[in-house]
């Protein structure tokens, strides 16, 4: 007698029993906390997702390995930069909003391309290495203008001459 189930049917729901019974959330989606956008958890390229494609922002689930979810934290998570690993691949650094911690996540294929794409050019709009202002000239040939020409001064460069 046939029950009209198809096998996959029966492994979803033996796939589910087993996860409720070893005690994994079996949870398909979660609701963003930051843009409030339900996100799948069957999104290409993740295994343990916990971050919003749409804002690239998380939660703080994760204490020590990927997918624990051991944190006592739960705070949100910040994405401030993007770097990249072996053969290509990007990763999302965010910094955590309650304890500061730093994590790596792995980005998914459905991830908001401008976001990325922000993020990697962020380095280039705000330089780390602050620049300094123009060196003191000298005053009348008097070294740095002290009077006591204790501290050397970077001197402007002599203007060249035209070839003739």
């Amino acid at each position: 007698m046939r029950t009209g189930r198809r096998r996959a049917d029966v492994c979803s729901v033996l796939q589910l029993c087993s996860e409720r019974f070893i005690g994994l959330a079996f949870a398909r989606s979660f609701s963003c906390e930051h843009c409030g956008v339900e996100v799948s958890l069957d999104a290409p390229g993740t295994t343990h997702r916990n971050h919003c494609p749409s804002c690239l922002w998380s939660r703080h689930l994760d204490r020590n390995v990927p997918g624990d979810r051991k944190a006592d934290c739960s705070g949100g998570m910040e994405p401030i930069a993007v770097t990249v690993r072996g053969e290509g691949r990007w990763v999302l650094i965010h910094r955590c909003t309650n304890c500061g911690r730093l994590r790596l996540n792995k980005t998914a294929g459905d991830d908001n391309v401008l976001l990325l794409m922000r993020l990697a050019a962020l380095p280039l709009t705000m330089p780390f290495i602050p620049f300094a202002a123009e060196p003191e000239t000298e005053v009348n040939g008097q070294g740095n203008g002290n009077g006591n020409g204790a501290h050397p001064v970077a001197r402007k460069p002599r203007a060249r001459k035209a070839k003739t």
